[in-house]
């Protein structure tokens, strides 16, 4: 072989080379977007996962202050059956025992109202932190899709679906803050 035909093989390979560089960095430079949406899905994963927390433990005062209001009524249907017991002695006996029987009811009727006034106080308690949960859930709701949008937009190079995507966690981080501030 040559030397001019091996010069012409090197300067073909160099070119080649040169090409497959220059269509790789292109194709990078093309692609490179993708890295964005990687960092968005752990951005709408980060704040799913915030949300969620928070929902959760609005949920969970919910239902602690729903246990405690229940415990309230059933106390206050406890003293108003005493109550009424009281009563029916009061009439059946008479003298002393009459008026102990008096003052019994007398107290349970304190004690109902006074355990009526702590029912309602926790009853509004339970429906304030009630309150959180209809947005907390539908932001979340949008974080996930949008967080599978995503998900689809890389592995499908679709650029609509990462804007999609972005439109859904951008939603979805109002409606939490919403919820949460509410």
């Amino acid at each position: 072989m040559s030397d001019s035909t091996r010069d012409l093989e090197i300067q073909e390979l160099i070119r080649s080379i040169g090409e497959e560089r220059r269509a790789a960095k292109e194709k990078e430079r093309r692609e490179s977007w993708t890295r964005y949406v990687s960092l968005m899905v752990v951005v709408l994963a980060v704040a799913t996962g915030i949300g969620s927390l928070k929902a959760g433990g609005f949920s969970t005062k919910v239902m602690l202050f729903q246990t405690r209001a229940s415990d309230e009524w059933a106390y206050y249907q406890s003293k108003s059956i005493k109550q009424r017991i009281a009563e029916m002695e009061a009439r059946q006996s008479s003298g002393a025992p009459a008026a102990a029987a008096e003052a019994d009811v007398s107290r349970y009727k304190k004690d109902q109202i006074d355990s009526q006034a702590r029912a309602k106080d926790l009853e509004a308690q339970r429906d304030g932190f009630a309150k959180h949960g209809p947005d907390m859930g539908f932001g979340i709701a949008l974080l996930q899709i949008a967080i599978a949008l995503a998900s689809v937009c890389l592995l499908t190079k679709r650029r609509w679906l990462w804007a999609a995507s972005g439109v859904l966690g951008i939603l979805g981080v109002v409606y939490l803050i919403h919820g949460y501030l509410i």
